[in-house]
This record gives C-alpha cells, structure tokens and sequence, in this order.
C-alpha cells in the first residue's frame, strides 16, 4: 500500500518536471490517496500537552 503512495508521489514529480498537464489531477488523487492511507496511522494514544 505504501509502495503505491510512493509511486503516485513519484509519478507526480516526474509530471511536474517535465510540465505536463495531468499533474494537477493526478496529484488531487494522490492526496486523497495518502490520506485514505495515513488516516489509521494518525491516532497517537499520547497526549501532547505542553
């Protein structure tokens, strides 16, 4: 799973370097599909309380 949010973040790169137009929705994807992933990741049992 992670090796495909790697591979949409590199794909998006590569577009912006070489300025195609497709970034732009490919990367609005690739968003959505980082934070579908990381969402179960972002619970943190530790309260930060400084």
């Amino acid at each position: 799973m992670m090796l495909s949010m790697f591979v949409l973040w590199t794909i998006v790169f590569v577009g912006i370097f070489v300025r195609r137009r497709w970034v732009i929705p490919v990367s609005l994807v690739t968003i959505i599909w980082t934070v579908v992933l990381l969402r179960p990741h972002m619970t943190d049992p530790i309260p930060l309380n400084f």
